[in-house]
């Protein structure tokens, strides 16, 4: 039987994130959370769940009220709901892309502050965010650039064609604010650097595919003041979302709902 202290997580969007966080949860109940719902428009997808925690209604979210909903599946959802959800409970997002729009953010802001409630960014494939966070009055400049195989890039809202992507090409190169709306299943982490560190217009974004690559790289510059820090990650990868990415949105949600450890890295 579970504890009624435990902390109460809706998943929003049950693919490749949200089916890991679920079995997360399931799979470790000591953290102290538990599944209040979980909601996709694609019901096949939801088959095999509990019917109690089973919805395609957000309007779910309005009767729970669970401590964290965590969005795992389009920008759209966030344009479109993020504000409903948060009149009623804190919110992580993974398609941070949404925000590179400013109305959209300053609604989220004042939404946030009429009723109280929290936005979470998580930062997913993004190593070393938190120097990014405390060095913002310091930068003058911030890059990341993503390097990945043309078959791990979603190209829908992009005029690409990526069977032509024979040797490494530039698919972009300028203010992240541009790039998220033209790639916006891949380039979130651009989305989550620019947010926590000079915005959107002010952050460089390249995305560069390449056939020979077999893993994702993303790289993070950052220079001001004298000071300059370099990140470089290389991750194996299927599909849009690696396998580092997955067990990081976990630890995010176990920071944010989870029993404290007895050794917490601030």
């Amino acid at each position: 039987m579970q504890s009624p202290n435990f902390k109460r997580l809706g998943i929003v969007g049950y693919g490749k994130i949200g089916s890991f966080v679920y079995d997360a949860v399931l799979q470790n109940p000591s953290v102290g959370i538990k599944i209040d719902f979980v909601c996709d428009i694609d019901k096949e997808r939801l088959q095999g769940l509990p019917k109690e925690i089973v919805t395609s209604d957000l309007r779910i979210i309005q009767e729970r009220k669970p401590d964290l909903v965590l969005e795992a599946a389009h920008p759209n959802v966030v344009r479109e709901h993020a504000c409903f959800i948060l009149r009623h409970s804190d919110l992580m997002i993974m398609s941070v892309t949404a925000l590179a729009d400013p109305v959209m953010l300053e609604t989220i802001r004042q939404t946030c502050e009429r009723f109280g409630k929290a936005l979470y960014i998580p930062h997913g494939a993004i190593v070393g965010l938190d120097a990014l966070i405390e060095g913002r009055e310091v930068w003058d400049e911030v890059t990341i650039t993503m390097k990945k195989n043309p078959n791990n890039i979603d190209f829908s809202q992009a005029n690409v064609d990526p069977d032509r992507i024979k040797s490494e090409t530039i698919l972009y190169d300028g203010p992240t604010a541009t790039i998220c709306p033209l790639f916006p299943k891949n380039v979130n982490s651009h989305a989550t650097v620019s947010l926590a560190s000079l915005g959107f217009d002010r952050t460089h974004s390249l995305l560069i595919a390449d056939p020979k690559l077999d893993v994702s790289v993303i790289e993070i510059e950052a220079k001001g003041s004298g000071v300059e820090i370099f990140i470089r990650r290389v991750n194996p990868i299927t599909g849009v979302t690696g396998k580092l990415t997955l067990l990081s949105v976990w630890e995010s949600v176990k920071k944010i709902l989870g029993k404290k450890e007895w050794i917490n890295f601030v």
